[in-house]
């Protein structure tokens, strides 16, 4: 995925969040991490992605049935990216979505 394009879904994402569409909100998230042009990503701009998703704010306590989707779609690439750079901190956004993930 080019960067440009990243940018403008996570635009779009954060606009729903903002307008208070968090169902739009994770599936963006979902749609996002389920493309498989994302995978073609440069590892920091799947990074930025990724971290920004795990690290969300004002995220409703509860999960929805919309929220666990897109946190089922986000596992298999943070497992790739941890793979691929062996990076400590893609390994704590991993163990971060799973914690949520319970």
């Amino acid at each position: 995925m080019q960067s440009q394009q990243m940018i403008q879904a996570l635009a779009q994402i954060t606009s729903d969040f903002r307008r208070g569409d968090v169902d739009a909100a994770y599936q963006g998230y979902r749609d996002l991490f389920s493309s498989p042009a994302f995978s073609q990503g440069s590892a920091e701009d799947r990074r930025h992605a990724l971290r920004q998703f795990v690290h969300t704010q004002g995220a409703p306590p509860q999960f929805t049935r919309t929220m666990r989707v897109a946190h089922d779609a986000a596992v298999g690439p943070i497992q790739a990216l941890v793979a691929e750079t062996d990076d400590p901190g893609d390994r704590e956004l991993l163990r971060a979505l799973k914690q949520r993930l319970g």
